[in-house]
């Protein structure tokens, strides 16, 4: 039972254990590396282990609690760990007994994206060591690469090239021009392997070595980056779930092949979400199975943030990492019936019920990325029925905890419970204050957010002082992690901090006719490839994705043999608009695009390419900014003068990667 410790899963006790063995069997992991990033540790892990679990290291995360995340590892089958790197974080690799651990466990300790050749940065000392640019200072910084490379050559290891700023900083400048990065980077890459050719040790085969394009140094690959052929390219998602790129055809043939890393927490803008695990499993499954299906299999690694509350979403991925193919389009159903059975084994339906219904929420919107201007931008009828689902998930929990055994309520507590509580309450406060805005009775709204407002402070309380008698004191952050409660890097930007007139004039218009992209009257497969529900996925929680996912799989628009979903639709005459909800995917790789042929009554109207999908903007982007908040964009779409009566509306695939969940029809 992986979670024994981790989770206060009670372990069953038996007197005997048989093992039948009629024939030799073996299994194997499809992915080398399948790792971890324990990242954005200040409030939770860092905290417990210092003032809790480990006080005699007096450095937070230290040994102690290495070794229990290794054995948890272990039994989950991952064995590759990016570790702790904050400012409030002793340096890995300066604990000689935490490397020993790791060798100890057959775990390969490596190093995030920003800390390149195994070295973390976060307490250079500029005055001291000069700046950390390897530009104007590389003596200084070369000095301690090959300081990491003596210490560390006998270990195991996937060594982490390239060069950022500081921490987590972008690249520093000068230079602060694409051509003149990549000269920079590429005498980096040579220095760097250099030093791994004269002091690593090759017991193992060839020296395992991977760069990170992640964030302002993928525009510089992307222009041309010449990156050794035997290190792993790791692609990178856009902190919000998205795959940013993947391999082009060339780039498929390199020796050191691909793989991705993909953030369950992420500390940074437009909104941090690092206070519960509200992702997904159906998405996890398409991105990553997208990534398998292009060939990105050599290391995967995700950002858990604390580690707790994010076991779901940890678990799943050792599954999937280990074996992709065995996942199909229901993952999320049949993972959920699986760790379910095995952790609880009683009301297995009602907690599936209630994870299903936690995690479409947390599509709908993350708790932590809630805001006001969000909550008054629903129309009318979204925010009812909302209000209606978080009151239905936090009454199901309640039933639900009523029925765990007394032995099994710190599980799931910690695991299920806790989550669904903070997603439902935090998004009822969100509702009445919506209320407020537009007109209700003020007096009773505020008394249900000051009330929900406690009970938000009574789970963190219980879950810190009352669970499993006090071992995760610590653990978990409260409401409020940074003094502006209306910035990035808050907890939630709730409603009381707001100073600024609401700007009512944004409420949505609400559709004449919505439908989940499921629903569609008819649908024409080409070949294996076709339009597939994905239960669990977008914020219908069935959403539409073109399967399979890869370059062989591709249509001229209009292409009557393409994948073909139709709906059937009213007019009374007038002219109309279609509102199309993607899921808000990038294209596979640059110079592809992500589109749909869209037809009415069979004729021709229009290409749509998912906003947003072209590579060309990040999160910050016209549609990227609010898309991977609401995990969907859209394309409206001027459908032309029709006749009163029934028609068609078809939507073809042109290009794979298309994720479709709602359809709305629109009476101009």
């Amino acid at each position: 039972m992986p979670w024994h410790w981790w989770a206060d899963v009670p372990t069953a006790k038996r007197k005997t254990v048989t093992i039948s063995v009629p024939k030799p069997t073996w299994d194997e992991p499809a992915v080398k590396y399948r790792g971890i990033f324990i990242n954005d540790e200040d409030w939770g892990i860092n905290q417990w282990a210092r003032k809790n679990f480990e006080k005699d290291f007096a450095h937070g995360i230290g040994p102690k609690t290495y070794e229990k995340l290794f054995e948890l590892m272990l039994r989950l089958r991952l064995n590759y760990i990016w570790p702790a790197m904050h400012e409030v974080s002793k340096e890995f690799g300066d604990t000689p007994e935490n490397v020993a651990l790791a060798d100890h466990y057959g775990i390969v300790a490596g190093s995030s994206h920003c800390e390149p050749m195994l070295y973390n940065n976060v307490h250079w000392n500029e005055k001291l060591k000069g700046a950390w640019n390897y530009s104007t200072n590389p003596d200084s910084i070369y000095k301690y690469w090959k300081e990491t490379a003596k210490d560390r050559k006998d270990k195991e290891a996937v060594w982490t090239m390239g060069i950022r700023g500081i921490h987590d900083r972008g690249m520093e400048s000068p230079p602060s021009g694409i051509p003149e990065r990549i000269t920079l980077l590429e005498k980096v890459f040579k220095d760097q392997r250099d030093l791994i050719n004269q002091y690593v040790n090759k017991q193992w085969g060839a020296v395992a070595q991977c760069f990170v394009p992640y964030k302002e140094v993928l525009p510089v690959y992307d222009a041309g980056l010449k990156v050794p052929d035997d290190v792993t390219l790791i692609w990178v998602d856009d902190n919000f779930g998205y795959i940013r790129r993947l391999s082009n055809p060339t780039e498929r043939k390199r020796s050191g092949g691909s793989g991705l890393y993909w953030h369950l927490s992420y500390y940074g803008g437009p909104h941090s979400y690092t206070w519960i695990n509200s992702t997904a499993p159906a998405l996890m499954w398409e991105e990553f199975h997208k990534a398998w299906e292009n060939q990105a299999r050599t290391m995967w690694v995700i950002n858990v943030g604390d580690v707790k509350p994010m076991e779901l979403g940890i678990d799943y991925f050792s599954r999937l990492s280990w074996n992709p193919e065995s996942q199909k389009t229901d993952a999320q159903p049949q993972f959920l019936k699986a760790f379910l059975t095995e952790h609880f084994n009683e009301n297995v339906a009602k907690l599936n019920d209630l994870l299903t219904e936690f995690y479409r929420l947390g599509t709908v919107r993350k708790p932590e990325l809630m805001n006001r201007d969000w909550a008054i931008s629903l129309s009318d009828n979204e925010a009812v029925q909302l209000q209606a689902d978080y009151q239905r998930l936090l009454n199901l929990e309640t039933s639900v905890a009523k029925s765990v055994p007394l032995n099994k309520q710190d599980p799931y507590t910690e695991m299920i419970g806790f989550p669904a509580r903070i997603m439902a309450e935090t998004g009822l406060i969100f509702m009445h204050d919506r209320a407020i805005v537009y007109g209700a009775n003020q007096a009773t709204h505020h008394v249900e957010i000051d009330r929900l407002k406690a009970a938000l402070e009574s789970e963190v309380n219980n879950y810190n002082n009352k669970i499993a008698g006090g071992k995760w004191q610590y653990m978990m952050p409260g409401t409020i992690t940074g003094q502006n409660l209306l910035s990035w890097n808050s907890q939630v930007a709730w409603p009381w901090a707001e100073t600024r007139k609401p700007d009512t004039t944004k409420k949505a218009i609400q559709a004449d006719i919505t439908r989940n992209a499921s629903s569609a009257d008819e649908q024409t497969p080409a070949g294996t490839a076709k339009w597939s529900v994905i239960p669990g996925l977008g914020n219908s929680g069935r959403a539409m994705a073109l399967t399979p996912v890869n370059l062989n799989l591709s249509w001229k628009p209009g292409d009557a043999k393409a994948p073909t979903l139709n709906y059937n639709f009213k007019t009374d005459g007038n002219s109309a608009k279609v509102r199309i909800d993607f899921m808000p995917t990038f294209r596979i790789y640059p110079g592809m695009q992500l589109r749909v042929a869209i037809l009415v009554d069979n004729k021709f109207i229009s290409t749509t390419e998912v906003p947003g999908s072209n590579g060309k903007e990040d999160e910050n982007g016209p549609n990227r900014n609010q898309g991977i908040r609401n995990n969907y964009v859209s394309a409206l779409i001027d459908l032309p003068s029709l006749t009163t009566g029934t028609h068609k509306l078809s939507i073809r695939a042109i290009d794979p990667g298309v994720v479709i969940d709602k359809i709305s029809f629109y009476k101009n």
